[in-house]
C-alpha cells in the first residue's frame, strides 16, 4: 500500500511539474520572440540580429512584455489534457506570426502595422517577390522553440495527457493580475486624473515603434486595435485643434514679398512624373563611365533641382506621396489614407487649378484597387482616373506595364485633354526587387553587382530614366513639351529602405552607395522656357512639392497658404522636414519655440483628414 501510494504522488507531482512546464515554457519563448523582435529593429540593417541592442532597448519595460504575454497563455488554464496543448500551439502560432509579420513590414516600412492593413489585400496582386524579399535568413529564431515544444510534449505525453482539470482559479488570478498592471497609468490619468503619475507617457505616445518597444509588439496591437476602434468613429475638431492649427499656420507663412519664380510658368500645363523608388543618391552617377540616369542629369541642369527632398510616406507607400503632392497634407498615422477616408474633401492641386481653368487627369499603370487609388483620387479632385484597365499591357516588367508602354500610351491621352490641363503620371518599372530583365541591362556591372539588388537598383532606374527621356521627346514631337511644366520626383527610398543589407554585403562598394542616413528623394521642375538651371540644397519635405508648383504656375498664394502643410521651397528662409516618424531634420533654421509648434502637425493632419476639415 505504501509503495501504491508513493506511486501515486509521484505521478501527481510528475503531472503538477509538467503542468507549470507546459505553462512557463511558451510564456517564456513568447517573451524572448518579443526581444528577438527588438533586436532586428534596433540593428542599422533590420535584416542582421543584435540580441543584446534588442534587450537593452526593451529592458526598462519587460515587465509589460510579461503582463501581455500573461494575459494570453493564461486561457490555456481553462482546457485540460490535449485542448490545453492545442490551444499553447495554436496562441504560440498566432503571436509568432504577428511578430515575424511586424519585423517584416518594419524593414520595409520602417514602423509596425495597424490591423487596417488587413483592409489593403488588393496590393498584394504582384507583389511576392519584394514580399520574399523582406525575409531574412536569421528569422528562423522565431520557430526553434516550436520544435522543443513538440519534442517535451512527445516525450511527457503520459503525463500531459492526463490534465483533468481547469484551473480556473490559477486563471483569474494570471488574467486579472496583468490587466490591473497595465491599466494602473491609465485608471490614474482617466479616472482619478493624476496627470503626473510615473511612467505617463507610456500611454501618450503616437509612434507605433515606440508603443511596441514600450509595450512589446503583441501589447501594440492590443492598443492598435483599440485606436482603430476609437478613431472609426467621425472626428470632430475641437477648438483647440483650430488653435494649434492657427498656429501652425502663423509660424509657416513667412509673408515674403513674391521673387522671379513666381508665375515664371503661368498658364502652362502641369505634368507631374512620380518615379517608383527613386533616391537621390543616383543622380549624376555613373558606372563603368556610364551615367545610371543622364536624362535626370541632364534636366537637373536645366531646370529647378532639389536634392534634399525628405521621404514623408508612411504606410499607404505610393500612395501617401499621391496624397501629399496633391493636398500637401500628411498621411495617416495607421493604416493607408485612401483606404480608410477615400472620401475625403480637400483643397487640392487639381480643384485649386480648376478655378484658373485646368482639367485634370490622373493616370496610373497599377489597377485602380491598388491602394485604393481609384477612389482616392477622384476624391481629390482629378476629373478622370485611367488605370492598368486603359492600357494595352503588351509589355510586363515586374509589377506590371513597363514604363516604355507606358509612356508612349500616356501621349495620346494628354492630347486629348482640354488645355491647360495637370496631369499625374507614375512609373513602376523601378518597383523592388529591381529584376529587370537581361535585355534591358546596359550598364555592364560586374557580376558581384549585377546579380545584387543594388545592380538591379541602378539598371532599373537607367531603364526608367531613358523612357522618361523617350516621353519627352514624344512630347516635344506632339507641340506639348514647350507649354509644359515637368516635375519628376521619388515616391519613396527604394534600394536603401528595403535593401540596405544587400549593399552592405558587396565586397567592393563605394562610399556613395552606402545610406546616409537621410531618405532623401530628388525633385526636379523642367520648364524649357527656364534659361538658367539652379539647385536648391535647403531642407524640404514632399508636402512642399504643391504650393512650390502653384508658386510657379502664379498662382495667388491667398488660394492655399491657410490650407496646406507645406511651404514654398522657391520662396522661403527656412530649411527644415518633417519625417513620418515625428524627427525634424532642420539646418539651424528653426527656434524652439517653432519646432514645438511643429510636433503637432503630424497629430493635426490625422484630424483634419479624419473631421474631413475641407467640406463645405
Amino acid at each position: 500500500m505504501h509503495s501504491y501510494k508513493n506511486k501515486i504522488t509521484n505521478l501527481f507531482n510528475k503531472n503538477r511539474m509538467n503542468q507549470w512546464i507546459l505553462f512557463i515554457f511558451p510564456l517564456i519563448t513568447i517573451f524572448l520572440k518579443c526581444i528577438f523582435f527588438q533586436g532586428f529593429i534596433t540593428n542599422s540593417n533590420p535584416y542582421n540580429f543584435n540580441f543584446n541592442a534588442g534587450y537593452d532597448y526593451a529592458r526598462p519595460f519587460l515587465n509589460y512584455y510579461l503582463a501581455f504575454i500573461l494575459i494570453f497563455i493564461s486561457f490555456s488554464l481553462l482546457f485540460k489534457g490535449k485542448s490545453r496543448i492545442i490551444y499553447l500551439f495554436v496562441i504560440n502560432i498566432l503571436l509568432t506570426v504577428v511578430i515575424i509579420l511586424d519585423v517584416c513590414y518594419f524593414r520595409g516600412f520602417l514602423t509596425v502595422p495597424s490591423v487596417l492593413i488587413t483592409m489593403q489585400t488588393a496590393n498584394l496582386d504582384n507583389l511576392s517577390g519584394a514580399i520574399y524579399s523582406m525575409f531574412s535568413a536569421f528569422d528562423f529564431i522565431f520557430i526553434i522553440d516550436f520544435f522543443l515544444l513538440g519534442i517535451y510534449v512527445y516525450l511527457t505525453r503520459k503525463y500531459i495527457y492526463k490534465i483533468n482539470k481547469r484551473a480556473i482559479k490559477t486563471f483569474l488570478i494570471t488574467f486579472i493580475a496583468p490587466i490591473l498592471f497595465i491599466a494602473y497609468i491609465p485608471f490614474n490619468i482617466h479616472i482619478l486624473n493624476n496627470k503626473d503619475v510615473k511612467n505617463a507617457y507610456l500611454y501618450d505616445n503616437y509612434d507605433p515603434t515606440n508603443t511596441a518597444r514600450y509595450f512589446s509588439p503583441i501589447g501594440y496591437h492590443v492598443f492598435d486595435l483599440y485606436t482603430v476602434y476609437r478613431d472609426s468613429k467621425p472626428y470632430k475638431f475641437t477648438i483647440e485643434d483650430e488653435n494649434k492649427l492657427n498656429k501652425l499656420f502663423q509660424i509657416k507663412n513667412e509673408n515674403l514679398p513674391n521673387n522671379d519664380y513666381f508665375g515664371i510658368s503661368k498658364g502652362k500645363n502641369l505634368i507631374y512624373i512620380q518615379v517608383e523608388s527613386l533616391e537621390n543618391f543616383v543622380i549624376n552617377k555613373s558606372i563603368n563611365g556610364k551615367e545610371i540616369t543622364p536624362v535626370l542629369n541632364d534636366l537637373t541642369s536645366k531646370g529647378f533641382y532639389f536634392p534634399n527632398i525628405f521621404e514623408q510616406v508612411n504606410e499607404g507607400t505610393s500612395s501617401d506621396c499621391d496624397l501629399m503632392v496633391n493636398t500637401s497634407m500628411f498621411p495617416l498615422r495607421r493604416g493607408s489614407t485612401f483606404f480608410r477616408y477615400p472620401n475625403t474633401a480637400y483643397n487640392s492641386l487639381p480643384n485649386i487649378l480648376e478655378k484658373d481653368g485646368y482639367s485634370s487627369i490622373a493616370i496610373h499603370p497599377d489597377k485602380g484597387s491598388f491602394w485604393n487609388y481609384s477612389a482616392g483620387l477622384k476624391s481629390i479632385g482629378f476629373d478622370k482616373f485611367n488605370d492598368y484597365y486603359s492600357f494595352n499591357a503588351d509589355e510586363i516588367i515586374g509589377m506590371g506595364i513597363s514604363d516604355g508602354s507606358y509612356f508612349k500610351q500616356v501621349v495620346p491621352m494628354l492630347k486629348e485633354q482640354s488645355k491647360p490641363f495637370y496631369a499625374l503620371t507614375v512609373t513602376l518599372t523601378s518597383h523592388g526587387p529591381f529584376d529587370i530583365p537581361k535585355e534591358y541591362r546596359e550598364l555592364n556591372l560586374d557580376p558581384e553587382l549585377d546579380e545584387n539588388e543594388l545592380g538591379g537598383y541602378f539598371e532599373s532606374l537607367h531603364y526608367t530614366d531613358a523612357q522618361i527621356g523617350n516621353f519627352l521627346k514624344l512630347l516635344d514631337s506632339e507641340g506639348l513639351l514647350d507649354n509644359s511644366i515637368i516635375a519628376i520626383m521619388g515616391d519613396h527610398t527604394g534600394v536603401h529602405k528595403y535593401y540596405n543589407d544587400s549593399i552592405e554585403n558587396l565586397s567592393n562598394k563605394e562610399d556613395w552607395y552606402l545610406d546616409t542616413g537621410n531618405p532623401v528623394v530628388p525633385l526636379v521642375v523642367y520648364d524649357t522656357s527656364i534659361k538658367n538651371g539652379q539647385t536648391f540644397d535647403l531642407y524640404g519635405g514632399q508636402i512642399d512639392v504643391m504650393p512650390t508648383l502653384l508658386y510657379m504656375l502664379g498662382i495667388d498664394k491667398k488660394e492655399y497658404e491657410n490650407t496646406v502643410l507645406g511651404r514654398n521651397l522657391l520662396n522661403t528662409k527656412k530649411s527644415f522636414a518633417i519625417l513620418t516618424n515625428g524627427t525634424i531634420r532642420d539646418k539651424d533654421t528653426l527656434s524652439n519655440e517653432e519646432k514645438k509648434v511643429y510636433k503637432n502637425i503630424l497629430d493635426l493632419s490625422d484630424k483634419m483628414i479624419r473631421a474631413n476639415y475641407f467640406k463645405k
